[in-house]
């Protein structure tokens, strides 16, 4: 539950991104306003999608069709690889090729300790959680219907009225 949380964060941040910066990429001229409205309308299917999945509910059906889904996914996949890489060359630039070779979690680790080099490390450790959570919308959204979130998260929702799986405690 906790990745389909992430997930929804992502989803949520790259609507907002959108509905916040493309229209001035449409008086900038990059970008029409139809291929904006598009992109607004695509993420926010997916953010409603990912927000419903992460409670465990069936979001609304709408308009948006699985292809347009899964190449806007793509497309913000790499944008977000292309970030990380960023980030990735400048922390190696910074503190040298030592640096390159750590694990995800040392740099975590550095990253909790306050290490100085946190700085560095922090933009990169963002934009590789970001294109993971890309990735695996992605992979569902790639899944044939009978293994995709929707039959699953209504599957287990049949599950749980029948008492097969038990809801999650309330926390107090």
């Amino acid at each position: 539950m906790y990745a389909y949380a992430e997930m929804a964060l992502v989803a949520d941040d790259v609507r907002r991104n959108r509905a916040e910066g493309d229209p001035a990429l449409v008086d900038a001229g990059k970008l029409s306003a139809d291929t904006a409205a598009t992109r607004l309308r695509i993420s926010t299917a997916l953010a409603v999608d990912w927000k419903a999945y992460t409670r465990m509910e069936l979001p609304p059906l709408d308009q948006t069709t699985d292809a347009e889904k899964i190449a806007d996914l793509k497309a913000v996949l790499a944008g977000a690889e292309k970030r990380r890489d960023q980030a990735r060359a400048a922390m190696a630039n910074e503190y040298g090729p030592s640096v390159d070779a750590l694990s995800l979690n040392e740099l975590w680790t550095i990253h909790d300790s306050h290490d100085p080099r946190s700085l560095r490390v922090l933009p990169y450790l963002h934009w590789e959680s970001y294109a993971a959570a890309i990735e695996a919308m992605l992979w569902w959204q790639e899944r044939p219907r009978y293994e995709g979130r929707r039959f699953i998260t209504m599957v287990n929702q049949q599950l749980q009225a029948m008492g097969y799986v038990e809801q999650e405690r309330v926390a107090a």
